[in-house]
């Protein structure tokens, strides 16, 4: 996988955990989670990640529990679930962003116990 990508992919985990993330190419991404960041960050770095390069991760990540790739290294994860064809479709971003907006509803119902106010 071309490090250009694994630098960015770190570059984006830097500034959405406001460096408090520190990482490398050979950092798990078991290793990425805590008080710092979080799957909903880790959702939104996959989003700004894919709308900065107009590249998608593949379809069957969406369906994948983080913990059956929370092994993988930042660099190995790429080379698994990147598919690095550029995107032409006119709404690529924004329906990336849907995908985000729908990850953090489900965060924040589940952090105010189900209830829809938040």
């Amino acid at each position: 996988m071309s490090s250009f990508y694994t630098s960015s992919f770190i570059e984006i985990i830097h500034y959405l955990s406001e460096v408090l993330v520190q990482c490398d190419a050979n950092t798990k991404l078991g290793e990425l989670f805590g008080e710092e960041f979080d799957d909903v960050d880790f959702e939104m770095a996959l989003c700004c990640f894919e709308a900065n390069h107009k590249v998608a991760f593949r379809e069957e990540l969406q369906n994948t529990p983080i913990d059956q790739y929370e092994e993988l290294t930042i660099e190995e994860f790429l080379e698994t679930y990147l598919d690095p064809k550029e995107q032409t479709d006119t709404l690529f971003v924004a329906k990336r962003f849907r995908i985000f907006e729908e990850a953090l509803t489900r965060a924040l119902m589940e952090e105010s116990g189900g209830a829809q106010e938040f």
